[in-house]
């Protein structure tokens, strides 16, 4: 598992915590169940999101010191000792709570949900884990947990595999069957750019549906808390060689955030065939993505390929119509690209996100990258932002799914960009070259390309030729440029005023 950094925060009101929860112990039977019975447990959870919203925030208490003071290796080296997880009956999915450790260091509550709609803790024991060669002194019951991971029995891969995960502050990740862990994606982004502070709620509860043998989807339920918003959740995750997770989400805003991402997504992109600079020259590329796409109902698609930037930077991507899904993805799968037989980068999923509800309001997908050296540092961040502004005690409502995997898009007519390659030729001009795959490629084909540059730099040479290793066509630009700043680019190719290919959407760095 990749090493990613999250906000730990601390303060000393566990138990005004738990005196608001109630110890976060519920239970449903008798009187009480007859009572409920017509009201789903998701709608008690709204409510108990909404009211939890016109309360003051509290942080949640410290953990002891010997945990958060544990390196990565010896918290993943801590392991759940019931092989068969939390969940009393048999069934194909499998669920073991994660230790607080390390950077993980928000308490998260686990509850069961039984087939006859009882709420049961499954609260935290030290004699739940064997920590290994991890000296610790007597740890507290009713400690809390970090988060839990999925195991689904797997016919066509022969036993368990694990598929899903979520630990730390709100994030989670998933993947198809044979595919490595890559990316992750979270509950909602809170000023990630702008004037204002990032912030990063996180979940405080977890309510499990006890599956049935017969179940092929494991449905969950959170409860989410932070400085400026609280929400309610519900997962519905299912594995396969796609696997799909379906969300809906309520966000009840305590305050006014300046800029709240919906369906934030989170990669790595250290260097790629784009990049002017290699960190790692024994393995050309490493990324977990190297794209972000979307698909607007208007019957364009955008592909930006994913940089290192020399500096912050963040780009906005208009919603003119309806966004009918976007994405970060990892197009390319040649081994012989990445060359690492430990890390297998071209195994990695696509997390490719769907909308339903919503998203109607308008708005623009956002795309920030940062510097960095390492690829153990995630640096890329994609999310929604709708033109309703996040005022105090307004609330949203999203559903949407995201589906993880090799292939996580339906098949398009449109060509695609296959791969960007950039080399520097003078201290002024570059060359661009941008290979497009047109599906149902024949020789009859005549496209002309279509070539925007931004200001700051001018054109100076522009070709195109076939190029059958890729069923399609390479595009070959020269600019000069004229300024200090990014230079924006945009290409396409078309037939008859009619475009033949998404859209190449790139910014050339100084």
């Amino acid at each position: 598992m990749k090493k990613l950094v999250f906000l730990c925060t601390f303060s000393l009101g566990l138990f005004l915590l738990f005196v608001f929860f109630g110890a976060s112990k519920y239970k449903t039977t008798g009187k009480q169940a007859k009572a409920k019975e017509n009201v789903s447990f998701f709608s008690r959870l709204v409510k108990k999101a909404k009211e939890l919203s016109f309360t003051p925030y509290l942080q949640p208490a410290p953990v002891p010191g010997q945990l958060s003071n544990l390196s990565y290796d010896q918290w993943f080296g801590i392991s759940f000792k019931d092989q068969r997880g939390i969940i009393p009956n048999e069934s194909r999915f499998v669920i073991k709570p994660f230790p607080l450790g390390y950077l993980f260091c928000q308490p998260v509550f686990l509850h069961l949900i039984t087939a006859n709609d009882e709420e049961k803790n499954y609260d935290f024991e030290p004699s739940l884990f064997d920590f290994k060669n991890v000296e610790l002194e007597k740890l507290p019951k009713n400690l809390g947990f970090s988060g839990f991971r999925v195991f689904y029995d797997s016919k066509e891969k022969g036993g368990w595999v694990e598929l899903f995960s979520i630990v730390g502050a709100s994030y989670f990740r998933s993947l198809g069957l044979g595919q490595t862990w890559g990316l992750s994606a979270r509950a909602i982004a809170v000023n990630t750019t702008g004037s204002s502070k990032e912030e990063f709620p996180y979940y405080r509860e977890f309510w499990i549906e006890e599956p049935k043998k017969e179940d092929r989807s494991l449905s969950f339920y959170a409860l989410l808390d932070g400085e400026s918003l609280t929400g309610a959740f519900h997962f519905l995750f299912t594995p396969g060689e796609t696997s799909k997770v379906e969300i809906e989400n309520y966000i009840f805003l305590r305050k006014t955030v300046e800029k709240l991402g919906i369906a934030p997504l989170t990669s790595m992109f250290l260097q790629g065939e784009n990049s002017p600079l290699l960190y790692n020259p024994l393995h050309p590329e490493e990324h977990d993505s190297d794209g972000l796409s979307i698909q607007l109902d208007t019957g364009q698609w955008i592909w930006r390929p994913l940089q290192n930037p020399p500096f912050f930077s963040s780009f906005d991507f208009p919603i003119r119509g309806k966004l009918l899904g976007f994405g970060l993805m990892q197009r390319d799968r040649n081994f012989d690209h990445y060359k690492s037989v430990l890390l297998h980068y071209e195994s990695r999923p696509s997390a490719w996100i769907v909308p339903s509800q919503g998203w109607e309001e308008g708005g623009h997908v956002e795309l920030v990258e940062l510097p960095t050296t390492t690829e153990t540092k995630d640096n890329i961040v994609s999310y929604f932002v709708s033109n309703t502004p996040a005022l105090s005690q307004r609330q949203f409502h999203y559903a949407y799914t995201i589906f993880w995997g090799r292939d996580v898009i339906a098949g398009s007519e449109i060509g695609r960009v296959v791969s960007t390659r950039y080399a520097q030729l003078d201290k002024t001009i570059r060359e661009y070259i941008v290979d497009f795959f047109i599906p149902g490629f024949s020789e009859g084909l005549d496209p002309q390309p279509i070539l925007l540059v931004g200001q700051g730099a001018k054109l100076i040479e522009l070709r195109i030729e076939r190029n059958s290793y890729v069923n399609g066509f390479r595009l070959s630009f020269k600019i000069q440029r004229q300024e200090a700043g990014p230079i924006p680019l945009k290409a396409y190719l078309e037939a008859k005023d009619f475009p033949l290919t998404e859209t190449w959407d790139y910014v050339d760095f100084p």
